[in-house]
């Protein structure tokens, strides 16, 4: 393969992996790497273009819904399906948390593309998801391209090395949200004490 084709098929996939087709980003980007240890990707075009991939994928995926929710027709819609109180709450958690909720989820398969979905359906502001997304993509690429360029002819090694880091970093947002919703109902019910 020439080094075009392996640039845009893994450019690509990341792509489609980011608009929410549940395609593993991290396996992709340890292969990116691999390529790049045997020479095949050049490093700089490689990590920028791989790196805009995802980012654009995010966005897209945030973007039609940001668009289409903040539309009258599905704003009522969705208003009265939800509830404006309720929906006015969740507005204003992911206001407080989103950016939060939006690192984490890069991190978790299988809830990503649900978290941008939501923050573009409540409106979070479009500079904040792109610099909360941009910091994390850029950990992302150098953690896992740099993984699979440095496990060089290990790369068994590198994919169960993968695996533990996201176990770890998936237990790590599990707690995360155990203890703040285990601290949320103290808070509820200290108040409801008083």
């Amino acid at each position: 393969m020439n080094i075009w084709s392996v640039l845009w098929v893994v450019s690509l996939t990341l792509f489609l992996g980011g608009i929410g087709l549940p395609i593993p980003e991290n396996p992709v980007l340890v292969g990116g790497g691999y390529a790049i240890y045997q020479k095949v990707v050049p490093l700089i075009p490689g990590f920028c273009l791989w790196y805009l991939s995802i980012l654009c994928g995010d966005f897209f995926l945030y973007a039609i819904f940001h668009y289409f929710f903040r539309r009258a027709a599905l704003s009522n819609l969705t208003k009265r399906w939800i509830g404006h109180d309720r929906l006015e709450r969740y507005q204003n958690a992911f206001v407080n948390w989103g950016g939060w909720t939006l690192f984490l989820a890069r991190f978790t398969f299988g809830i990503r593309a649900v978290a941008y979905v939501a923050a573009g359906a409540v409106g979070y502001p479009w500079m904040r998801f792109l610099a909360v997304d941009g910091v994390s993509v850029a950990i992302q690429v150098l953690m896992f391209v740099g993984l699979g360029y440095y496990a060089g002819e290990r790369i068994e090694w590198a994919k169960a090395t993968s695996e533990k880091i996201i176990l770890l970093i998936s237990l790590a947002v599990l707690l995360t949200i155990l203890t703040w919703g285990l601290s949320a109902l103290m808070r509820r019910m200290s108040k409801s004490k008083l």
